[in-house]
């Protein structure tokens, strides 16, 4: 008999349209079965039109749930409480269901700086290239902020640049942030980081920079994680850089919903246990899909 799911088992998900690419479901099922819990994560495709009618389902029936495109934004007026990080990045991708109540965090901005400090990297007074202006700029522009960057943000609209420096010089109080256009950057940041979808599919020949500006440039970020190593990363090994790709961001975003869902925190030995196991089993499943189309 099949007591995967029974009357006990909280529910719990990621909402968005479409659904079919996210990892979710493999990172939190996986951290649910290694920790023993009757939780289960479901994928569930919300079009945009349904989403205020969906919210009444999750909110009966679900614990806790994700948010990822296209709801990030929208969602956040249908929701009861809004964390202040929620509302400094004008998204949420995690809801908590409590006492009836739908309150909204977003957890990208941690799994950013986990990811540095994971990589034992600093970014107080280095010089910061962030390229792009939409939401994961967003998110990437204030933390490194808070941890002292000194921050260049570059995108092939200087109207977004400009706007994207305006948010966040109003909710971090900066006043030295810097706009250039993607065709005068110059070589020599400190940390590279790519904001933007360019190197995954099927933008995965393109960089969001010329490849000149990777010289001398120690450290490179590239938000991407699916492909594994992209185009921006690998020429970056080339020129000497040491690059890192999304995963690490990806992972520790999901640690702490699950930490928001279930109030508990993780121990640093079982963090390094399942961030082994999920990143090896992307690895591995990226390698197959390459290898049947070969």
């Amino acid at each position: 008999m099949n007591n995967r799911i029974n009357g006990k088992t909280a529910l719990y998900g990621v909402i968005g349209y479409p659904i079919s690419h996210s990892m979710s479901p493999e990172i939190h099922n996986t951290i649910f079965d290694l920790r023993k819990e009757n939780r289960i994560y479901l994928p569930l495709s919300i079009p945009p039109e349904t989403l205020k009618d969906a919210m009444m389902m999750l909110g009966s029936s679900f614990k806790g749930f994700n948010v990822t495109i296209p709801h990030k934004e929208k969602i956040m007026e249908y929701l009861d409480e809004i964390d202040e990080k929620a509302r400094w990045y004008g998204a949420v991708n995690t809801v908590k269901v409590e006492d009836g109540k739908l309150i909204g965090y977003n957890t990208d901005g941690y799994g950013f700086t986990r990811s540095m400090v994971e990589e034992g990297v600093s970014l107080e007074g280095k010089r910061i290239l962030l390229v792009g202006s939409g939401g994961a700029a967003r998110i990437a522009g204030h933390e490194i902020l808070l941890q002292g960057g000194l921050l260049t943000i570059a995108n092939r609209s200087s109207d977004r640049s400009h706007r994207l420096k305006e948010v966040l010089e109003t909710n971090i109080g900066a006043k030295d942030i810097k706009t250039m256009d993607l065709n005068h950057i110059e070589s020599g940041f400190d940390c590279i980081i790519n904001a933007t979808p360019l190197g995954m599919a099927p933008w995965v020949e393109e960089m969001p920079v010329r490849e000149e500006v990777l010289k001398n440039s120690p450290w490179i970020f590239d938000m991407v994680y699916n492909p594994y190593e992209t185009k921006l990363m690998r020429l970056g090994k080339i020129y000497g850089c040491r690059v890192k790709n999304g995963f690490s961001m990806l992972f520790y975003q999901a640690v702490k919903a699950q930490e928001i869902w279930m109030g508990k925190m993780f121990l640093e030995d079982e963090l390094y246990k399942l961030h082994e196991e999920i990143e090896n089993y992307i690895v591995g499943s990226r390698r197959e899909d390459i290898e049947s189309i070969g």
